[in-house]
């Protein structure tokens, strides 16, 4: 793909802000998700280097399912061909219904971006494999394509749904899903139960079939209030952390204005967790250089030392100075104001971590440290995000598909105006 003049121009000195800037952001995003994805499978690399060629060669299924929703965006942007991003969808769609490494209709976390093998001894992933359904869904409600549709229903239909839902143990017929599972030794120790991007894979299981739905009013939701020295007030949280928790379902998902039958605003909780993060970051207790409100975000991504998951109290242990720009861009539609100031301000400020694919995964000014790759999943919340915001495209297709509808009915999510300006819980 060719780069179009307004791209060219981020790469010369000049200062892009506002829709210019947004416009940029997204469409090199897209770029990566055209890009690394292999034309031959669709697979989507994990990762990329941001300033020059890598040889990356393992795709991760959850990237795969941020390419195909970001192949509409790119469309309706005029940065993709219509004709190509269609055929690129249905060559994904069938390489993952053949190829993709699978079992039981769930899919392996990592694998060889040509050949579909698994990589790495990884797990078969039950959030990973929610992140591509979600995908494969929006795809499904863009196209409108017969063939994409069959395609699309033939991957939902061969998730066995209940067989995924075990305890820690193994356990069958529980009320929350585990989290993984290896041929090698079973299933995970750990199960989805405590508030975080576990929403999506609820909502899609609850709409897609018939599986016992008492686990959502299980579901262990913290409460925590952060008293910001900065901005003099009190911001009440669920707990968890990492920003990309509050995130993750919410950029498919359209939780606005909504309670569920316990009366929690999942949208209002997501808006309060980025304020939060930008609260705490121009606090900036531990004196990291850069920290304020031209510079935060504080979420899982790349370090100096390695992968590791940076976030906001009471989790803000791994905080060690290192900021993800795209979380910030990330809940634009939370913060547009906040969002907006941290991106202007990070590309005036960090034009050397601005690089092919955008904002570099991380940045560390306390350490002088560039972060020299993109991680796909953290540019596909930023692109759906920041669409979110702008055009809305990302919720209503998922708005319009029947087990989308489905899958909030179950759970208990019904509308509720006027609640994005409430308490994050509200009791009866």
């Amino acid at each position: 793909m060719i780069l179009t003049a307004l791209a060219a121009i981020a790469l010369g000195q000049a200062q892009l802000t506002g829709n210019a800037l947004l416009d940029d952001v997204q469409h090199r995003a897209v770029e990566f998700f055209w890009n690394e994805s292999n034309p031959e499978t669709g697979f989507t690399k994990d990762r990329a280097g941001n300033f020059k060629k890598d040889a990356y060669d393992v795709a991760s299924c959850a990237a795969t399912g941020f390419a195909l929703a970001a192949y509409p965006i790119g469309v309706e942007h005029k940065w993709l061909d219509r004709k190509q991003a269609l055929e690129r969808t249905k060559i994904t769609l069938d390489h993952l219904l053949t190829t993709h490494a699978r079992h039981n209709g769930w899919f392996y976390h990592f694998i060889n971006w040509k050949t579909g093998e698994r990589a790495w001894n990884c797990e078969l992933s039950t959030i990973d494999s929610m992140i591509l359904l979600a995908g494969v869904w929006q795809a499904r409600q863009y196209w409108h394509d017969p063939e994409v549709t069959r395609q699309a229903d033939a991957i939902t239909d061969r998730i066995d749904w209940k067989w995924f839902m075990r305890d820690v143990d193994g356990k069958p017929d529980h009320e929350f899903f585990n989290m993984g599972w290896k041929p090698e030794s079973g299933f995970l120790k750990a199960t989805w139960a405590g508030y975080c991007e576990l929403l999506m894979i609820y909502i899609q299981a609850y709409g897609a079939s018939d599986v016992r739905t008492d686990g959502w009013d299980k579901i262990t939701k913290n409460l925590y209030t952060y008293n910001s020295p900065s901005q003099s007030r009190d911001i009440q949280v669920i707990e968890g952390g990492p920003l990309f928790m509050h995130q993750m379902s919410n950029v498919f998902y359209d939780f606005s204005n909504k309670r569920d039958r316990d009366g929690w605003n999942y949208w209002k909780a997501t808006q309060n967790a980025t304020l939060e993060n930008r609260a705490y970051c121009i606090d900036n207790p531990k004196g990291f250089k850069g920290y304020g409100a031209g510079f935060w975000g504080l979420t899982a991504c790349d370090t100096p030392s390695g992968y590791s998951g940076p976030g906001a109290p009471p989790r803000n242990e791994s905080d060690d100075g290192t900021v993800a720009p795209t979380c910030a861009l990330a809940s634009l539609e939370y913060t547009p104001k906040e969002s907006m100031e941290m991106a202007e301000s990070c590309y005036r400020d960090h034009r050397d971590a601005y690089g092919r694919y955008g904002f570099s995964n991380g940045i560390n000014p306390s350490k002088a440290w560039v972060d020299p790759d993109v991680i796909g999943i953290d540019l596909g919340m930023m692109l759906l995000g920041v669409e979110d915001a702008r055009t809305g495209l990302p919720h209503k297709l998922s708005n319009s598909y029947i087990l989308v509808r489905r899958g909030f009915a179950r759970a208990g999510l019904r509308p509720a105006p006027g609640s994005n300006d409430g308490p994050i819980h509200m009791t009866k």
